[in-house]
């Protein structure tokens, strides 16, 4: 009996290592966005933390209050007014590579990758496709995405600022 657990045990492990995935992370992403009308509705936040993984599970969580504007004023009411930054303090981001078979982890070079997954922001969730790019240099991989997110579908009443914003994602893992 012992030699059975013994061998199950050891075959379980063996099968762990061949399969084991690569996890990749960062904790000084950057995610910005612009609105396409307004120069002034502008930010960046440079506290990103993202995972990617070689199995396609990618995440990234951010602080709201993060983000930085060149005017303090609209700083303040980016956080107290539309993000209502103190009641939804997070944005949150899970999802999967949907094109993984197009991509190699561990080969150098750039690859056009299609992400699919669910954004956490002000209370809501949705289901976003975001087109994006994946880098390897050196074994490890940088993202870079665009995408445009409708404020109405977030419940953010900025209609007097904005009604949507560009999306810009660029974050290099370890």
């Amino acid at each position: 009996m012992k030699q059975i657990i013994t061998i199950l045990l050891l075959a379980l492990a063996m099968t762990g290592d061949l399969h084991a995935q690569k996890i990749f992370g960062t904790r000084n992403g950057k995610i910005g966005f612009i609105s396409p009308t307004d120069d002034d509705v502008k930010a960046v936040n440079n506290e990103v933390s993202s995972r990617i993984s070689d199995n396609g599970q990618m995440t990234f969580s951010l602080l709201i209050k993060g983000f930085r504007f060149k005017y303090a004023e609209m700083q303040d009411h980016f956080n107290d007014q539309y993000l209502e930054s103190t009641k939804f303090p997070r944005a949150d981001f899970k999802g999967m590579i949907t094109n993984l078979g197009d991509i190699s982890f561990s080969k150098d070079g750039t690859y056009k990758a299609i992400v699919k997954g669910d954004l956490l922001m002000h209370g809501v969730t949705k289901n976003v496709l975001v087109n994006g790019v994946i880098e390897i240099k050196g074994g490890k991989p940088s993202v870079k995405a665009s995408f445009v997110i409708v404020m109405k579908d977030f419940k953010i009443d900025a209609a007097s600022v904005t009604d949507k914003v560009t999306v810009e994602i660029n974050c290099q893992y370890q």
